[in-house]
């Protein structure tokens, strides 16, 4: 612990905080058109300062790391990939380590490895990893946290340096405590980094569903850095099988039902052989659940709506626990409502015509379903809720416009309405043009 000493204004913390940070990031990949983009899109951040350095295979990055750590440099960024020649990136990022232990690290990859990315959590203290291909926006918010994150703790590291030097009349015992939680906060918020970061990597993407299915999208808005909503999904020339959930709470709790849901449904899925057995499915995946949790008690448990999709027949099995089905038709709103059930209540052995609904969609149709984090949402003129009525109205307005602008007119439409208060919930809709 620290013992204040001299006296330090306050205006001199502030100057050290204003003071611009030069930064130099360290690229490594085979990859030179690859290496290139990345250069580029960091060159297209005017805010920050960067000197960039380069390597062309992990052997010379590591070299250049050791000449930069002998001319003093501090390397703020490393970016990796990891499918490289002789040594993966994971094992490079390990490595640099014992160069540059502070510097944050980025791994980049087409096929991300669940192994591969806990390795670099527990030994290479990887900040992030991005998918390729590298989304423009994906990656500017990653560079803007692990930059604000690093010029945060060199902020801190000064200004303790500064806080020696304040009256010794002050209070140890608060300014000890001040820094203890500061600390401890940097931790917690680094761990929620690296928890997203594994749910990410385990639960399904937006992006690669997207691809595959290009008239349809699927909307994930975190509260916090990681969600308790999540979706899965199996798609084939034959039929689509899609479930979207709102597990109980947000943030790392909710991440974690989320996670033990979406294993359930994932498991219960393949084991069962008739892929529209939707009863079968959502009683397996409930009671795997349940069991996984080893609890009585209905604390934890998910909200959720899923279906089945014969693209041939365009016939639809839907089962609601409390979440309603829209579909959009020619301007008119149907609804499949869903039932009181709520997944991971209570053992369920199968589910009846009232869970089960049946329903023949047409060309032309659209279909949504949402979570509440949506209509839940405090904003507006007067500070309500968005409300189920508003939520409807949007999706008709909404489905009149072409399928890919359906995600982007929704997140506006949440943003303009939530403008500067604090997002309630976890938030996630799904959406299909057929």
């Amino acid at each position: 612990m620290f013992q204040a000493k001299n006296s330090l204004p306050l205006n001199n913390i502030i100057e050290i905080e204003s003071k611009p940070i030069e930064h130099t990031i360290v690229i490594i990949d085979d990859d030179a058109n690859l290496t290139l983009s990345i250069k580029e899109k960091l060159y297209n951040l005017p805010e920050y300062n960067f000197i960039v350095e380069t390597a062309n295979d992990p052997f010379t990055g590591l070299k250049l790391l050791k000449i930069l750590q002998h001319e003093g440099v501090n390397v703020s960024l490393i970016i990796s990939d990891l499918s490289m020649p002789g040594m993966q990136g994971d094992e490079l990022l390990e490595a640099s380590m014992e160069i540059f232990p502070q510097s944050k690290k980025i791994l980049i990859s087409g096929n991300p490895n669940l192994d591969a990315v806990v390795h670099s959590i527990n030994s290479a203290n990887i900040y992030r990893m991005l998918t390729k291909p590298i989304q423009e926006l994906d990656f500017q918010l990653t560079i803007h946290q692990a930059i604000e994150s690093l010029e945060l703790d060199l902020r801190v590291k000064e200004v303790n340096l500064k806080l020696q030097h304040i009256n010794s009349n002050l209070s140890n015992l608060v300014e000890e405590k001040i820094f203890e939680l500061s600390y401890k906060n940097q931790q917690l918020t680094d761990s929620i980094h690296y928890a997203g970061l594994i749910q990410k990597s385990v639960l399904s993407s937006e992006n690669d569903f997207a691809l595959e299915i290009p008239n349809a999208f699927t909307l994930i808005l975190p509260k916090d850095i990681v969600s308790g909503d999540f979706f899965w999904y199996h798609n084939d020339e034959n039929h689509l099988s899609y479930c979207i959930a709102d597990s109980t709470g947000h943030g790392v709790p909710g991440a974690f039902v989320s996670l033990l849901a979406f294993g359930a449904l994932r498991e219960s899925f393949e084991q069962t052989k008739l892929k529209n057995d939707v009863s079968s499915i959502i009683c397996t995946a409930n009671n795997q659940f349940r069991k996984t949790l080893n609890s009585n008690s209905n604390k934890d448990s998910a909200e959720l709506g899923y279906f089945f999709l014969d693209w041939k027949t365009l016939e639809l099995k839907y089962c609601g626990f409390k979440t309603t089905l829209f579909i959009v038709r020619k301007s008119e709103l149907i609804e499949l409502k869903g039932s009181k059930l709520i997944f991971g209540e209570e053992n369920l052995e199968v589910l009846n015509e009232t869970n089960i609904q049946n329903f023949q969609l047409m060309k032309g149709d659209s279909i949504f379903v949402t979570s509440d984090g949506f209509t839940d949402q405090f904003g507006g003129r007067n500070n309500k809720k968005f409300g189920s009525k508003r939520f409807k109205m949007l999706i008709c307005l909404i489905a009149s416009h072409h399928h890919k602008n359906h995600k982007k007119l929704l997140v506006k439409e949440f943003l303009d309405w939530k403008e500067d208060n604090e997002q309630t919930d976890d938030v996630s809709v799904f959406g299909l043009t057929i």
